[in-house]
């Protein structure tokens, strides 16, 4: 009898536990170069299945956090991070007095991009890992095939 109340407690508990991570439906990365300086950008499009108890802040690649714009669409929460490396052009000046660039100081590391997100009720935050497809990689491949492929 203690073992089916022990269950049961369990089963309790692990019932009012709230989803604590984003059900991931596709993350895409996309790197525009331009040709102009400071229109080079990286560009991050995520779509996550909506939780209401947890409310997403920013992306955090490297030691980069990129601003997030948020739109919900019929339960899906569309998430855009665009950032901008060379849009920082002002020189800082560390405590000794040496000339810091902050471009050094910025690492943008897509390996380890993480969605940093709030839990409402007691805004405790939670990171959850990100894998990102990359779009411009296949649209170089497809086109260095077809020139592959065309005859000479």
């Amino acid at each position: 009898m203690k073992t089916i109340n022990y269950i049961l407690i369990i089963l309790f508990f692990s019932s009012g536990c709230s989803a604590q991570n984003y059900k991931l439906i596709e993350a895409v990365h996309t790197t525009n170069l331009g040709g102009v300086k400071g229109s080079r950008s990286e560009n991050f499009n995520i779509k996550v299945k909506d939780i209401s108890k947890i409310e997403p802040k920013y992306l955090l690649a490297g030691n980069v956090k990129i601003p997030l714009k948020k739109q919900n669409k019929n339960g899906i929460l569309h998430l855009q991070g665009i950032y901008l490396p060379e849009s920082s052009d002002q020189i800082t000046i560390d405590a000794n007095g040496a000339i810091k660039n902050p471009e050094h100081d910025q690492i943008l590391d897509l390996s380890k991009v993480y969605l940093i997100s709030e839990n409402k009720k007691n805004k405790k935050q939670i990171k959850q890992k990100i894998n990102f497809l990359h779009k411009n990689n296949e649209i170089n491949n497809k086109i260095s095939t077809e020139r592959e492929d065309s005859p000479q």
